[in-house]
């Protein structure tokens, strides 16, 4: 087995021109939008290649300044961008067209980035959900509202910069960004979708039941390759109609959602035959009770838990865990009167927000787990791996 960051020692002397883009390469790019390329990648012929971006992120910003960051997407996105700067596979790609949106009253944060894989070929990256509070409140609105701003700029970040362009398109994204690249890709216009060659959702919430049941989607659902780990809880939220593969990590729980913990060997991921009955169940759990709310009673829900979360004035999760026993002293407060459904699920969400450690698995843990693992390197036909939801 084999991390990110050792697929790219191996792996990184074969360029895009002798083997093309596969899940693992599509991960690794879909993790470039957590980083804040603002000032480094612009708009059309304001390029630079993967290597001189890396030259720049670290002109601009510094480790220390990364580790501050919560989202341990963010903290890990700037070793990805080194190691890949490294490698002759990724230095040479042509960044461009990167955009990024932060919204606070449109509750709106987004990225986007293309990753020019080689003549008339390029690839999407949409950014998850970054270290603000505005971002999770955006994931919050996911259960009652459709579409929310991202997925719309999405779609139009597609029109905007591909509708007049012969280039073979693959779009990814990881967490929210998974979403994105799903929803982008079903909601542009032919001339768009017929330049789909794939679409890389990783671990990323699915949608309303309206939306996969869509003729649309189902026109797309061919394209769409859906990664969740074992673990799964974002990935395993709301609607999917594709099926879904699982991955190995080497991480527990939630913290299984980062990207970097996923495993690898030889150029594909390591597959495990289904998630665990514990993601399974809480995902049951949060789809009960929403389908028990109304779209407004939800909207309400979320804006309390979003008033409580920036009852410090946070607008960051590093800032809210440096206040965050004055947080919980407020969120405690602020519980009175809510039924103990709602207060178990106000309970999971924060912690989930505000957990900060790290913790490996106990080598008992991973054994067990190998026995389990599929070895698929060398096959040609995929496993046969849970069916659609």
């Amino acid at each position: 087995m084999a991390s990110l960051v050792e697929y790219l020692n191996w792996r990184g002397d074969i360029t895009f021109a002798q083997d093309s883009l596969n899940a693992v390469d599509a991960l690794l790019l879909s993790q470039l939008t957590y980083l804040d390329l603002a000032g480094i990648v612009g708009v059309g012929e304001d390029t630079c290649t993967l290597e001189q971006a890396a030259e720049r992120f670290w002109e601009l910003h510094t480790e220390e300044e990364l580790k501050q960051c919560v989202a341990f997407a963010m903290r890990t996105a700037g070793e990805l961008l080194n190691a890949m700067a490294k490698t002759k596979r990724f230095s040479g790609l042509t960044l461009r067209n990167y955009e990024h949106r932060l919204d606070r009253k449109a509750e709106e944060q987004f990225s986007a980035l293309e990753i020019v894989l080689g003549e008339q070929e390029s690839f999407i990256s949409f950014g998850g959900t970054d270290d603000t509070l505005v971002g999770w409140k955006e994931d919050f609105n996911l259960c009652f509202l459709f579409p929310i701003p991202s997925q719309t700029h999405a779609t139009e970040y597609l029109e905007r910069f591909f509708s007049d362009r012969k280039t073979k398109i693959y779009i990814g994204g990881h967490s929210k960004g998974g979403n994105l690249a799903v929803y982008s890709a079903v909601n542009s216009g032919k001339e768009i979708r017929e330049k789909i060659e794939r679409v890389y959702n990783f671990d990323g919430p699915g949608f309303t039941k309206d939306f996969i049941e869509s003729d649309d989607y189902l026109a797309m659902r061919g394209v769409v390759e859906t990664w969740v780990p074992e673990s799964s809880f974002v990935g395993m939220l709301l609607e999917h109609g594709e099926d879904y593969q699982v991955v190995s990590s080497s991480q527990n729980g939630f913290l299984q959602h980062d990207a970097t913990s996923w495993e690898v060997q030889g150029t594909e991921f390591i597959k495990l035959r289904e998630v665990n009955q514990g993601s399974i169940q809480m995902a049951e759990g949060i789809k009960e009770w929403v389908d028990g709310l109304s779209p407004e009673e939800l909207e309400n829900f979320f804006a309390h838990v979003y008033q409580v979360l920036t009852v410090t004035d946070a607008k960051t999760l590093a800032e809210l865990n440096r206040e965050r026993f004055k947080s919980v002293r407020s969120m405690i407060h602020s519980f009175h009167g809510l039924d103990k459904k709602t207060k178990e699920i106000m309970f999971a969400l924060v912690k989930i927000m505000i957990t900060t450690s790290i913790k490996k698995r106990t080598l008992t843990r991973a054994e067990e787990r190998n026995k389990r693992r599929i070895k698929i390197f060398g096959k040609k036909e995929p496993v046969i791996l849970m069916g659609r939801k």
